[in-house]
């Protein structure tokens, strides 16, 4: 028993240790979800492109700070059998007995320890990066292959590549990402590039306009940030925030997204860094996010 113990309370040390890490859930469609001590997200996978579900753009997991880690409760929860059977079964009974009990375990609701309350849909999410031709955003679907570089303890680094697109006169440009999330951080950094290419093309980055009023924009600096409502009474408010490494040359309102738009030439690559705050947790106001958007720069 005492053995027993000992190595529970060593795995259980290592797991609040290890709070940057991340991994692709079969069990949910394939997401890739990855986390730190602060912020959470994720970006869908090939099943779910496969069932036809326009989720463009990042998602993101709200979570308290001295939680440690939450995508394995969270999705472990969420994705039970067990819990869905018994959802069904109460169906058969009564339909609000089967509600409180899928309210008593979904992610979609705060139970403490974290949640996911922020829309994607046929977005750019929470800072994906995309080819604009003209007056139209060529958005990217979900990824189609991935390999985790690193994996913890303080950093979590993962190359995403995407299925072969038509891109203007293109036929065949295929986008790669690598993603890097070290401890500690509220913000990802991102390289993106497109082999196929034959000519400079505009390339926006940014996120949906959900709350009029609170767009911030940097150019020289390459920063734009955002406040989003969430989704459900209560639940606070999110703060976006943008940093390109790249030459910005104007903040623009396109397809209802607010966005940084820059020139990305065949070979290069576009740099920057993308996250978010919650208002719930170290970062409470808007201006102070502002504030650390400046500072990280």
């Amino acid at each position: 028993m005492k053995e027993l113990l000992s190595i529970i309370a060593i795995l259980t040390a290592f797991s609040l240790s290890a709070q940057t890490s991340g991994r692709v859930y079969p069990e949910r469609n394939d997401d890739l979800s990855w986390e730190n001590d602060l912020v959470a997200f994720r970006v869908y996978g090939p099943q779910t492109q496969k069932n036809g579900e326009r989720s463009f753009g990042y998602d993101l997991f709200l979570k308290y700070p001295d939680k440690g880690p939450v995508l394995e409760l969270l999705y472990g929860n969420q994705c039970s059998p067990a819990n869905w059977a018994k959802v069904d079964s109460l169906r058969r009974i009564d339909r609000r007995l089967a509600k409180d009990f899928e309210n008593s375990f979904t992610y979609h609701l705060d139970h403490g320890y974290g949640m996911d309350c922020y829309a994607v849909g046929p977005t750019l999410g929470c800072g994906v990066a995309a080819i604009a031709l003209g007056d139209s955003i060529v958005y990217p679907w979900c990824y189609e292959s991935v390999e985790i570089m690193e994996n913890g303890p303080d950093r979590f680094k993962v190359r995403l590549v995407f299925a072969p697109k038509k891109i203007g006169d293109d036929e065949s440009v295929v986008e790669s990402r690598v993603i890097t999330l070290d401890k500690g951080s509220h913000l990802n950094h991102c390289e993106v590039s497109y082999s196929g290419l034959t000519k400079p093309q505009k390339i926006v980055v940014g996120f949906p306009i959900r709350m009029d009023g609170t767009q911030y924009c940097n150019v020289m600096d390459g920063i734009i940030a955002i406040a989003d409502p969430t989704q459900g009474a209560g639940n606070g408010k999110i703060f976006l925030g943008v940093i390109c490494d790249n030459p910005c040359e104007k903040a623009l309102i396109l397809d209802n997204h607010w966005l940084l738009a820059s020139t990305i030439s065949p070979g290069e690559t576009f740099s920057y860094d993308w996250g978010f705050a919650w208002d719930r947790t170290d970062i409470p106001e808007y201006s102070r996010w502002i504030e650390y958007l400046n500072s990280y720069k």
